[in-house]
């Protein structure tokens, strides 16, 4: 069953930090709920980075860009654009402070929670998404064909090809 307990998490929060003006932690939150990227690439997300709405960051775990199933970098809504461009101005870095800050600051507003859960949860909706997909399109052939004869239905079964 698809999830967005989460992600709804993640965007009450980044509505939270940018209520109080810190709008580093609101673009660190929102970036991990929109797409799943690691907090250590995250972290070190250039303005140089971003295309548009396309994220075009690449994964330092295994070398290849963060892509969906089909091929496509992440995007992100516009005002979490604005946001990242918004921080830093001066600087092509958005994000100022270590990893260890980020994942404490969490902690701290979640608990339990951790940031690697929005990542895990965004994979395993797209799991999801993209194996309903293949049933729908994958449907069998009609086996019969539907006739109307003198007020009545007529199955007739089709032959195999």
């Amino acid at each position: 069953m698809i999830s967005y307990e989460k992600a709804k998490m993640g965007k009450q929060l980044m509505k939270q930090f940018i209520a109080e003006g810190e709008l580093e932690k609101a673009a660190l939150i929102g970036l991990m709920y929109q797409m799943p990227i690691r907090i250590g690439d995250a972290i070190k997300l250039r303005k140089s980075d971003l295309s548009g709405r396309n994220v075009l960051k690449i994964s330092a775990k295994y070398g290849k860009p963060y892509t969906n199933r089909h091929g496509n970098p992440y995007r992100i809504t516009r005002q979490l654009r604005s946001l990242l461009n918004s921080i830093n101005r001066d600087s092509d870095f958005i994000f100022t402070r270590k990893k260890e800050y980020y994942i404490h600051l969490f902690h701290i507003y979640w608990g339990y929670y951790h940031l690697n859960d929005f990542r895990c949860e965004y994979l395993r909706n797209e799991e999801l998404l993209e194996c309903q997909r293949r049933k729908k399109q994958s449907k069998p052939a009609q086996r019969f064909t539907v006739e109307i004869k003198d007020g009545k239905l007529i199955f007739k079964r089709v032959s195999g090809t």
